[in-house]
């Protein structure tokens, strides 16, 4: 049983269970797995962003990316074009059929995390935004940190950081 008397425990925890239940969600959406999931997501916040860049704003390991983008470069989801500045790369970007498709499982998995704060009195409602905010400002620097362009690497613009 994990530590739930630290706070760190409790986020581990919420964020652990909040994410089974989520794939759990995406499961009966329309048969996309985890992974294809995530790049949808990543690519409605992220458009045009390299496959190299894909791999490490999700933190995945690069085949799995790869199987995942070529899979929904099949269904006509995704379309690969030639990087304007590095002509060793590409650039993933939705289609209009994947748009569609990005939106819809986002639109499901924003409804599946209604109906989990529909379980929390309505009381508590707004000290659970507010708490969330918190954490989301506590995080952004660590995440933003994490995908920032190494020194070696200036030049490299496509990992914007969301905000």
């Amino acid at each position: 049983m994990p530590a739930l008397d630290s706070p760190g425990g409790l986020v581990r925890e919420v964020s652990r269970l909040f994410v089974r239940s989520q794939r759990a969600q995406t499961a009966c959406v329309d048969g996309a797995s985890n992974v294809q999931c995530h790049v949808l997501t990543e690519l409605l916040r992220v458009d045009g962003i390299t496959q190299q860049a894909l791999a490490e704003r999700l933190s995945l390991d690069k085949a799995w990316i790869s199987r995942a983008v070529e899979a929904l470069v099949s269904d006509g989801v995704v379309s690969k074009l030639p990087h304007e500045q590095d002509k060793r790369s590409v650039r993933l970007s939705l289609t209009a059929f994947g748009r569609i498709r990005a939106e819809k499982l986002e639109a499901a998995l924003n409804a599946h995390a209604a109906q989990v704060f529909d379980q929390i009195p309505p009381q508590k409602h707004a000290q659970l935004q507010e708490s969330l905010a918190i954490l989301i400002e506590a995080l952004q620097p660590q995440i933003a940190q994490a995908l920032s362009p190494s020194v070696s690497d200036q030049t490299n613009t496509e990992m914007p950081c969301e905000t």
